[in-house]
């Protein structure tokens, strides 16, 4: 029988002969000119597709449409039993009653969208995969967009067929045949993106769940209720009602309301709700794009 003949890597390394030994370099990449590169419609699907992924996504969606559309139904048949005269843009205003909790729900999805990842450390991944955190940063606040649109949109249809239901003076088409209602219904979808995009920012800023829908509660109702105590107490001094017509549940009211009714020009409104929402989605972003993770 033949002996074993050792490898000269074995030799070498068992005489001590390291000079002579065989070393192993760091493996070369090639990156592949056929694949597609990093794209900012790619990144947007795989955010929602984390989105789709989460079960709080669709309670959160789901109390939010089931409480919306009971209370659009009970208030369309509360103006049916008690009110001898009331028109479309008296129901459809009543219909949007309940979105004003979506405010908060759709708001705290937002928040959750964002800090979901910080609580459990996937955000290194993401990071890993998607190193431009401008990029990063702003497909998922699109990819929230996106799905609280969508969300809201059915939210208010849901909301508008119910009181329709439940009152003969409110007509199926009539957010096509009445201007004024697909106002109402148009500016009131508008409130809730913003909203989430508020939501949003105040997670990237504070990176925690609780604390960024505490705060947000505290914007959409908490300060309401303060300035209006103001109001009440100082007998409507001029400096407390500045701060009633700055504050976010307000501009929300004047933005959503018809011109007959409205104390301020639309785009003053808008320009309102908007500076609420840019300043906490504007340092989350620099706060995002700058922290350590």
């Amino acid at each position: 029988m033949n002996p074993t003949v050792p490898h000269p890597a074995e030799s070498a390394l068992a005489s001590g002969d390291t000079a002579t030994a065989p070393t192993r370099g760091p493996r070369t990449f090639e990156p592949d000119p056929t694949l597609p590169g990093l794209s900012f419609f790619g990144v947007v699907r795989s955010e929602l597709s984390k989105l789709l992924a989460l079960r709080t996504t669709y309670w959160l969606s789901a109390i939010t449409l089931g409480l919306s559309a009971l209370i659009s139904g009970g208030v369309a048949w509360s103006f049916s039993s008690f009110s001898d005269e009331t028109s479309q843009l008296m129901l459809a205003e009543g219909a949007m009653t309940g979105l004003y909790f979506g405010l908060l729900l759709l708001g705290a999805l937002a928040v959750i969208s964002m800090t979901t990842e910080f609580t459990t450390g996937a955000i290194r991944s993401s990071l890993t995969v998607v190193p431009r955190r401008n990029l990063l940063y702003l497909a998922k606040a699109t990819a929230i967009t996106l799905l609280v649109a969508v969300v809201t949109a059915a939210v208010i249809i849901a909301c508008h067929l119910v009181a329709a239901l439940f009152s003969g003076e409110l007509e199926v088409l009539a957010p096509f045949s009445d201007s004024e209602v697909g106002y109402v219904y148009l500016t009131h979808w508008i409130s809730v993106i913003i909203t989430a995009l508020m939501g949003f920012g105040l997670g990237a800023l504070l990176r925690s769940s609780a604390g960024g829908i505490v705060v947000l509660t505290i914007i959409i109702f908490v300060v309401q209720i303060v300035v209006a105590i103001l109001y009440g107490v100082t007998q409507g001094a001029e400096w407390a009602e500045m701060l009633m017509r700055a504050e976010y549940s307000y501009l929300v009211m004047e933005f959503t309301s018809v011109d007959a009714v409205r104390d301020m020009e639309l785009w003053q409104s808008l320009l309102g709700v908007l500076a609420w929402a840019a300043v906490p989605f504007g340092l989350g972003w620099l706060t995002f794009s700058r922290r350590d993770v």
